[in-house]
């Protein structure tokens, strides 16, 4: 194919051509049967087209890949949900199960932590809006004195000390919740697995069901890209 192009291209360079001055209509017909040419020869090469398609589909195929993750991702993460669920209904209703007799005493060790916890974040919370109503009193008292700006000094300071242990608390909440959703998940799949003849979690074990179906299409697509 090399040969033959040069072969095509020498006619444009004869000395002929080159001193009796070509006129273009010729240039571009003599150009135009050498890329015809090239062409029909680039159609007779199968590997070459390949090689040409796959890079060209590359972005399509990457593009593709990306988006079933993302759905496959977005699926798992509504099982997960479902599955926490499961577990949280499972835990208040059946906790005397064999199969979740251990996990349900760490359970309702972290759930008695967490019934504290909230108790205690009620107790300042409204221990620190009584001083914050009091404080508003005490600004709009018409005739401020001494002894009322040294309370109003230390209403700041017990309000600000009061605050920074709600935080606490309310971190120490979260920390219990999240230390809670894995053993919740952990039940919901024992629960799924086991799937016992309650309506109340029927629909459950259909949603859960579709997600699984429809997480496993992906998953088929994902491996024949």
């Amino acid at each position: 194919m090399d040969g033959l192009v040069s072969s095509h291209m020498s006619l444009l360079q004869t000395p002929e051509l080159q001193k009796g001055g070509l006129p273009f209509w010729v240039f571009y017909l003599l150009l135009s049967v050498i890329l015809l040419l090239i062409f029909i020869n680039f159609l007779q090469k199968k590997d070459l087209r390949q090689r040409i398609s796959y890079i060209l589909a590359s972005p399509r195929r990457r593009f593709s890949r990306l988006r079933i993750e993302v759905l496959l991702k977005r699926e798992e993460s509504k099982k997960n949900e479902l599955l926490k669920r499961l577990g949280e209904l499972t835990s208040i209703e059946w906790p005397g199960l064999p199969e979740l007799e251990e996990i349900s005493r760490e359970i309702k060790t972290l759930e008695e932590k967490n019934t504290r916890l909230q108790a205690e974040w009620h107790r300042i919370y409204k221990k620190l809006e009584n001083l914050k109503q009091e404080k508003i009193e005490l600004l709009s008292s018409p005739v401020p004195d001494d002894c009322l700006r040294i309370r109003l000094t230390e209403l700041e300071k017990i309000i600000d000390s009061l605050e920074k242990e709600l935080g606490r608390v309310q971190a120490s909440i979260v920390a219990s919740d999240e230390q809670l959703e894995p053993f919740h998940q952990t039940i919901g799949h024992i629960m799924y697995n086991l799937k016992p003849d309650r309506e109340d979690l029927a629909f459950l074990y259909f949603q859960i069901d579709s997600l699984e179906n429809r997480i496993r299409q992906l998953k088929e697509k994902l491996e024949k890209i």
